[in-house]
Formats: C-alpha cells, structure tokens, sequence
C-alpha cells in the first residue's frame, strides 16, 4: 500500500480489492448454479381429478410447490453477490481519504526545489 503511494501518489489495497471482486463474481457463479439447480428440480404431487382419487401422481416444479424459493433465492443472491461489492465501495472512500491526508502531508514538507524539480520534470523543461 505504502510503497504504491510512495511511486505512484495512489493509495489502494490491491489485495483487498483483487479479493472483494473476486468474490462478488465467485457468489455471482455460485447463485446462478443454484438457481439453474432448483429451477431444475422436481416434485411428486397426488394427480387432479380422479387419478388423484386412485392414488395417481404427477410431476411439478419444485418452485411451483415451495413458491417462497424465489425470493429467498433472489434476496439471498443479491446479498451474497452485493455485499463484497458494497464492501469495495466502502473501502474505496477509505483508501480516498487516507491518499488526500497522504498527499496533503507530502506538499506541505516537500522543500521549494522539489517542486521546481518536479514542474520540470512534468513539463519535459529538463531535458
């Protein structure tokens, strides 16, 4: 972190960041998989009618059974799948904050020929 700032004035955490959107895809996957998976998914009821009478059965959609599936399947996703993501936008707002106190300090200590050195070398007067 330190060392990215000292090179580039930049303050992140790779490694945080690498992680937190790694994980928002990993869940995203995962979520999908177990949609399909349900969706997939069937159920033996007792048939209509009079087959249902002797005893007969068909075969139903899981979800067409146990309709509370759908919403915690979507509310549980959007969690899962949204919450590294808030995670990021969080840390992001930290890492902002602690590059302008960084960047602030470094220009109020920086001496008077270090900002002429610089200005030189951003303009390409030195060479």
């Amino acid at each position: 972190c330190i060392a990215v700032w000292c090179k580039t004035g930049h303050w992140s955490t790779l490694q945080a960041s690498v992680f937190l959107h790694s994980s928002t895809i990993g869940n995203a996957k995962q979520t999908a998989t177990l949609a399909m998976f349900l969706s997939a998914q069937t159920a033996t009821v007792p048939a209509s009618g009079i087959w249902g009478f002797f005893g007969g059965t068909t075969t139903v959609s899981l979800f067409s059974i146990q309709p509370w599936l759908v919403p915690a399947l979507v509310g549980g996703g959007m969690v899962y799948v949204g919450l590294p993501m808030l995670i990021l936008w969080k840390a992001r707002a930290k890492w902002f904050k602690a590059e302008k106190k960084l960047n602030d300090g470094f220009w109020r200590m920086a001496e008077p020929e270090v900002f002429v050195e610089l200005i030189r070398s951003w303009t390409s007067l030195g060479r």
